[in-house]
């Protein structure tokens, strides 16, 4: 007998494949060397027919047809079927073919007579399509007699076709902040007081000294009469705008600071211990930050001059050359006087706070809150609602540089899919568990490469949520060339 083998060079050509042994049917037939793959847009799946031990009358035939099925058997493809025929059968099947006397009605792809080889190689192809993975491929075996009695029809499965659809679950990492066992704060506002040429005296009725000072003695009564917190330090900075005599102003900032303390201890009674002082002279800084918001002609001529004039008294004589000295008239009126000002810092400490006080607080001193008690305020409302979504928009706003922070704001972009503003900010987190978002964010871009780079960096530092997403990866990438 002849063996036909050639089928199985081409199919050697297919990866990956599925191949498997099979039994033998009640007729006999047995299908070896089953192979399946996927080759681009297409399922190509190759076997042979092992005839050797086939139970086939010279009368007889068996019209043997290859089916795909879904996994539930509802959606299914039908191919040519192969007509394996005996002795005196393929004669007869043969003249009624010729004159048409005989029809199949699935018109065969072979008609092989039992004798005539060992095996019988069947290629088949379909086009892919998702009801194939934990398909099934099968025989449908119809043993004729004659040609009108069907003496029994038998369905066997041979195959899967796909192995069944790989959903990766990845796992996003949020860090629950550490407790803060004393949680230190301190907030600075500007006393913005009118003084008279070279004095520091503060004159209560001197222009609106009177609104300024009201609007200080609300603040400190405010955090003072705060049951949460406990004030530990008042730090009092005079500042004074860059005109006239550099060593003038230096001194002029100390005794306005100075005096900002007098009044503060003898109005509020303030424990003198609790007050620190300091003074920085000509507020530059400040100038340069006015000037950088605005909109005049000589805008950076003045810039360039602050920054690279090193000598006070030039930088002085150069900003008054500006535009004949109008620059500097306008700078001098409407932008020096905020400058000479006081800045008080107040530090405290804040109490702690249960679930239900923090979501009250939240909503009002959110400062007084630590990053824990902001997370188990977000972790007490239902993931991604918008109480959740507003409890970490508030996190990232208070504590702006705290990487804690900005990683646990963006894992919930990641979530909400704004995936591009999410490697924005977990870049410039240097956490294993940033690394490992990052490479949930990449998948989401579907740069695959990339995210398997992030999540091995954060595996190689024992985070175990990276190596779960890497395998996940891994065997999603392996499944997709299925």
């Amino acid at each position: 007998m002849k063996k036909i083998n050639l089928y199985i060079l081409a199919f050697s050509l297919l990866l990956p494949l599925i191949t498997r042994a099979q039994a033998i049917s009640p007729s006999g037939i047995k299908p070896e060397q089953v192979q399946i793959g996927r080759n681009g847009d297409y399922i190509q799946i190759g076997m042979r027919i092992n005839l050797d031990n086939i139970d086939l009358d010279s009368q007889e035939m068996i019209v043997l047809t290859p089916v795909a099925m879904s996994e539930d058997r509802v959606t299914m493809h039908t191919f040519a079927p192969v007509v394996i025929t005996g002795t005196k059968r393929n004669k007869a099947l043969n003249r009624a073919l010729e004159f048409g006397s005989y029809e199949f009605p699935n018109p065969p792809q072979q008609i092989v007579p039992k004798n005539s080889v060992q095996y019988i190689p069947l290629n088949l192809s379909l086009p892919y399509n998702q009801w194939m993975h934990s398909g099934i491929l099968a025989f449908k075996e119809e043993r004729i007699g004659c040609a009108c009695e069907n003496e029994y029809i038998n369905n066997y499965d041979i195959a899967q076709i796909l192995p069944p659809v790989f959903n990766p679950e990845y796992t996003l990492s949020y860090i629950t902040p550490p407790v803060e066992e004393v949680k230190r704060r301190s907030e600075t506002y500007s006393a913005r007081l009118n003084f008279k040429v070279n004095r520091y005296e503060i004159l209560h009725d001197f222009k609106n000294n009177a609104q300024v000072l009201s609007e200080v003695g609300q603040i400190i009564e405010e955090v003072r009469n705060d049951p949460n917190l406990t004030v530990s330090e008042f730090l009092i900075t005079g500042y004074a705008s860059p005109e006239g005599n550099f060593q003038s102003n230096m001194t002029l900032s100390e005794n306005r600071a100075k005096s900002f303390v007098n009044y503060l201890s003898n109005t509020y009674a303030i424990d003198p211990s609790t007050i620190k002082t300091d003074w920085k002279g000509e507020d530059w800084d400040g100038l340069r930050k006015v000037v950088a918001d605005l909109h005049i002609s000589d805008r950076q001529n003045v810039l360039d001059i602050i920054d690279n004039e090193p000598d006070i008294l030039t930088r002085k004589n150069k900003l008054k050359q500006l535009s004949g000295g109008e620059t500097y008239r306008m700078l001098l009126q409407d932008y020096y006087p905020p400058l000479r000002r006081n800045e008080y810092t107040i530090s405290y400490v804040a109490r702690s706070f249960s679930i239900d006080e923090a979501k009250e607080k939240i909503k009002t001193k959110p400062q007084h809150l630590s990053l824990n008690e902001m997370y188990l305020v977000a972790n007490s409302y239902t993931k991604n609602s918008e109480d959740f979504k507003q409890v970490f928009e508030i996190a990232t706003r208070i504590y702006p540089d705290d990487p804690v922070a900005r990683l646990n704001s963006a894992t919930l972009s990641l979530e909400n899919k704004d995936t591009n503003a999410a490697i924005k900010q977990l870049e410039t987190v240097n956490l294993p568990e940033a690394w490992n978002n990052l490479g949930i964010a990449y998948i989401q871009k579907e740069e695959y490469e990339m995210a398997k780079v992030y999540f091995d960096k954060a595996a190689n530092m024992g985070l175990n949520t990276a190596t779960y997403n890497s395998e996940q990866l891994s065997k999603w990438l392996e499944a997709q060339q299925w």
